[in-house]
């Protein structure tokens, strides 16, 4: 009986164990979690947004457009937006601003002028910009005019 009793015991010791080391991991895995700020989630989309931009990439540009503009333009329409005069050399985000479902993005870009004449004594123009950001269906979209 006392061996049964010694075995019970053993299973029931391990058992708690287990559960305490698997508590432990839990809590040290949230720890380490932290759910980021609006300003932060923006503030990353727009950074991913102007990388694409910067590299001509306006397929990917446009997947950061509000749902209901891209329900109206068409990618290839939304190419068209984007002239020859300039192109952009690099952008940085500055700052995000955030309300409840709206964010303001101040970006500071570099851009190279591609008029003859012009970009031989203005050879990159660096200014700033902002833009807006909604919240639409629980994530962040750049807000396009129409």
């Amino acid at each position: 009986m006392s061996f049964v009793t010694i075995s019970a015991l053993s299973r029931r010791r391990t058992l708690l164990a287990s559960t305490a080391v698997l508590a432990g991991a839990l809590v040290a895995g949230c720890a380490g979690f932290s759910p980021k700020t609006p300003e932060e989630e923006v503030r990353a989309r727009a950074e991913a947004r102007w990388d694409s931009l910067v590299k001509r990439d306006f397929d990917k540009a446009y997947s950061y457009a509000q749902p209901g503009f891209r329900a109206v333009v068409t990618p290839e329409a939304y190419k068209q937006r984007f002239g020859s005069a300039g192109s952009w050399k690099g952008a940085q985000i500055h700052e995000a601003t955030c309300e409840a479902a709206r964010c303001t993005v101040r970006v500071r870009l570099t851009t190279a002028i591609n008029i003859p004449r012009f970009s031989q004594t203005i050879p990159e123009v660096v200014g700033y910009h902002s833009e807006v950001w909604v919240r639409d269906g629980g994530q962040w979209w750049f807000f396009e005019k129409l």
